[in-house]
């Protein structure tokens, strides 16, 4: 009866020992792992930045191609 009595008593500490171990790895993994809820906010700067700049980029050749045709029209004028 003690024998049956240790045996169960050690399968419920290796129970609590288990159940311990994988909250732990849990809090871990939760304290390690980026949160989908909050944005980071560098990372949203860094992509609009990057956004603006090609967008500005993209109108350069428009702008520099316009003003070019001015001035070929006022040279073709005088």
């Amino acid at each position: 009866m003690d024998e049956a009595w240790y045996i169960v008593e050690q399968q419920i500490r290796d129970r609590l020992t288990e159940a311990l171990a994988t909250a732990r790895i849990r809090t871990l993994t939760q304290k390690l792992a980026p949160t989908a809820r909050r944005p980071n906010s560098v990372g949203i700067t860094i992509i609009r930045l990057a956004s603006w700049v090609l967008a500005r980029a993209m109108q350069l050749p428009l702008v520099l191609s316009r003003a070019l045709a001015n001035v070929q029209a006022a040279t073709k004028r005088s």
